[in-house]
This record gives structure tokens, sequence and C-alpha cells, in this order.
């Protein structure tokens, strides 16, 4: 009797779990959008996309991929921005921020550590026209809940901060980030 009683204990534990898992369904980050319109779906499958360089943030201790569309990485190949052309229409750039954080194995190397965010820039001239066709979305991860959030829905000038940086690189579209030798 006791190995019966333990059995069913087991197997309304097991079925409470997965009710419970199923209860609260996951985070479909596709549908978040910036209060600019920007939507995290407009980057669908940026997993995939090529990297563009890596960068470190040692002023907020972060590591950084960055990733371009199909539409991105033959702009750099064709010599944008350094032929003096602009990126055209339909160009996006991603970020993945990560907390860096000292391997375990290898100290002397830094390594990905908690997700912080996902950024991207979208070129889109007749969208944008007030950041010189670039629009700028941001999505910040919480890692105690496995889910993103806008970050301009606390910030209504994000866009127009965001460019405010990179009006320091004008002269190359207002994109940061160099496509290294390979």
């Amino acid at each position: 009797m006791r190995k019966a009683g333990l059995f069913a204990t087991i197997v309304f534990a097991a079925i409470l779990a997965m009710w419970g898992r199923n209860a609260i369904p996951a985070q479909d980050r596709y549908e978040l959008k910036e209060p600019n319109g920007i939507a995290f779906s407009e980057i669908r499958g940026y997993e995939t996309w090529q990297v563009i360089a890596v960068s470190r943030r040692t002023d907020v201790n972060e590591l950084r991929t960055i990733l371009g569309n199909p539409a991105m990485i033959a702009a750099y190949k064709s010599g944008i921005p350094g032929n003096g052309q602009p990126f055209p229409d339909g160009v996006k750039i991603v970020k993945i921020a990560w907390a860096e954080k000292q391997s375990p194995v290898f100290p002397a190397a830094w390594e990905p550590g908690e997700l912080r965010r996902v950024e991207f820039i979208i070129k889109d001239a007749k969208r944008f026209p007030v950041t010189n066709g670039w629009g700028y979305a941001r999505f910040v991860y919480d890692p105690k809940t496995a889910t993103f959030s806008p970050w301009a829905s606390d910030n209504p000038a994000f866009a127009q901060q965001c460019h405010q940086c990179h009006t320091i690189v004008k002269a190359k579209d207002f994109i940061f980030t160099n496509y290294p030798e390979r």
C-alpha cells in the first residue's frame, strides 16, 4: 500500500508540474514593439545572421556580438561606408549584449555571461526621416523571468538619444561598426 501511495504522489506531482508549465506560456518576443513602431519581429532569424564584429564595453562590463542581415553584409562588401555611399534602405544590424565574465577554465579570457539585451538598427528613410533614415530599438532581457521588454517604454526620447550618439559617425552614415578583415 505504501508503494502505491508513493507512486500516486509522484504521478500527481508530475501532472501538477506539467500543468503549471503549460499554464504560463513562454513569451513570444516577436510580438514586442517599441513605442516608435519597431517590432522585434523585424529581425526574425537574426540568430543566423553573419557576424560583422565583436566589441567590449568596459564602462558597463559587456561583451557584444554585432550581426548583419544579408543586405548589410552585401553593403559592407561593396565598400559602404568607406566609399562615401550611404547604406541602402533595408539594412539591419543587431547587437546582442551579455555581461562579461572571466572564464573559469582559462582566467586570461572573458566570455559572455548573462544575456542583457538585444538592440538593433534598421535603415528606412521613409519611416525614420527625423533620425537620418535610421530606426533604433532595444529590448532588455530579464533573466529572472526569461522575458524581454522594450526599453523605450520607460524613455520616449530613446530614438533621438541613440541617434544623438550616432551623429559622431555621421561620415560613416551613422554606423560605428566597421567590417573588419577576415
